[in-house]
């Protein structure tokens, strides 16, 4: 199988806003688990726009995850956050025709490639626990659980997770 590629997203071209509303759109299951409600029409614009505390557009990027030219996923990273050394995911979604088929292990290879590109010793990540099944496959990818807290705007609490970057990575 061949590897899924990664492609910056361009938030000043709509065809490229176009494509992320349809990953989330394609995701019916993850919004009802996570924020108890269906993608609204802006969905991608929301998602292009937050930013943490902290943080400015240079350090926010979001990509489009593409296979055998078709788009099947997002991934969204922000550099530096919440400490100068750690790469966090926002999020890494998959269509659901496109779950299941092993990508979410190789996108998590590319993202770590990014965040030692960045120097950054780890991958930081927040699950909302209404998503079990996201809660498994972090676990499962060795994310080791940090600590429990409330995530504002969605359905559950945040599972703020971590792994360190191979040390080999970190050039």
């Amino acid at each position: 199988m061949s590897t899924p590629t990664l492609r910056l997203i361009d938030r000043q071209l709509t065809k490229d806003i176009d494509r992320l509303q349809a990953v989330l759109e394609g995701a019916p299951g993850y919004s009802l688990a996570v924020e108890g409600k269906l993608p609204t029409p802006n969905a991608a614009i929301e998602v292009l726009d937050a930013l943490p505390p902290g943080k400015g557009h240079s350090d926010k990027f979001v990509y489009e995850i593409a296979h055998d030219a078709e788009t099947v996923g997002c991934l969204e990273m922000v550099r530096g956050y919440p400490e100068t050394d750690i790469a966090f995911i926002g999020l890494l979604l998959f269509r659901e025709a496109s779950q299941g088929q092993g990508f979410g292990p190789q996108v998590l290879r590319l993202a770590e490639a990014i965040g030692a590109g960045w120097q950054c010793r780890a991958l930081r990540i927040a699950v909302i626990d209404t998503n079990p099944r996201a809660f498994n496959f972090w676990k499962r990818e060795g994310f080791i659980e940090l600590l429990r807290k409330p995530a504002m705007d969605f359905a559950g609490q945040a599972i703020v997770m971590e792994r360190a970057l191979p040390a080999a990575a970190i050039v």
